[in-house]
């Protein structure tokens, strides 16, 4: 079947991440899928808190270099730093490193001319020094992100928008329109459609729509209450059938 121009036009490169998200932010803000309205502004202005950072955005790195002195005689510039030097503590705080960015800012990351993003660590140069008792003296210490982390989280991104679009026009026909008109559309099937998107593309913890849990009180009422009126219908009817029929109890 022919496919809505917005799907062409992400496969095809014709238009920026930016601009597919904030077609998405749309359609979810029509389809009331929170969390896929909050995924798409947040890649779109940048993440509030290193928390909320998806996994795609986490760059794992103990690759640092530095230019400084060395046992006070030799000046190097650019050259490997073992990670040791900087102790366990400074590692635990900058090897997992999470981009808050927004999509435009992390895109111009990926765009620079180097091999490498390179972040500045000179703030630790004074435990580099004491580390090594003084024989390695750091004028700049530099923690090095492969750009190939930023080509892969930038695939994530485009895979995540051309699934959830994908999906919405099985469900919901041509997209070409900005949102999804859902007055007439059956609120099963869009919640349906909320979770396949939100378990299934973006990878959430949510509750089925067909399988949420029962209210406690149904389930006391279930449990205990039910039997309990069972009982004492039992009781009626035992008393009912002895007046009836002449019975007597033993």
């Amino acid at each position: 079947m022919p496919k809505s121009k917005v799907i062409k036009a992400i496969v095809d490169d014709e238009v920026s991440l930016a601009q597919s998200l904030t077609r998405l932010q749309v359609i979810a803000h029509d389809l009331k899928n929170k969390e896929l309205e909050t995924w798409a502004e947040n890649e779109l202005v940048g993440y509030a808190s290193e928390d909320d950072v998806p996994e795609y955005r986490h760059a794992k790195s103990i690759n640092f270099t530095y230019s400084g002195i060395n046992n006070m005689v030799h000046q190097v510039k650019n050259i490997p730093l073992d990670p040791g030097f900087l102790g366990m503590e400074v590692l635990e705080q900058i090897a997992d490193v999470r981009f808050t960015q927004s999509i435009t800012a992390f895109e111009a990351l990926f765009d620079g001319v180097d091999s490498s993003v390179h972040l500045d660590r000179s703030i630790f140069a004074s435990e580099v020094d004491k580390n090594s008792n003084g024989g390695i003296q750091c004028f700049t210490i530099t923690q090095n992100i492969p750009k190939s982390f930023f080509q892969n989280a930038l695939a994530e991104i485009k895979n995540r928008l051309l699934k959830s679009f994908l999906l919405l026009e099985e469900e919901f026909g041509c997209l070409d329109e900005l949102g999804i008109d859902i007055s007439n559309q059956p609120a099963s099937k869009i919640e349906r459609v909320n979770y396949e998107i939100n378990s299934g593309v973006l990878r959430v913890q949510v509750d089925s729509p067909i399988q949420k849990d029962e209210p406690i009180s149904s389930k006391i009422a279930w449990k205990i209450i039910v039997p309990i009126i069972t009982a004492v219908l039992g009781g009626l009817i035992t008393i009912f059938a002895q007046n009836l029929f002449g019975l007597v109890t033993p």
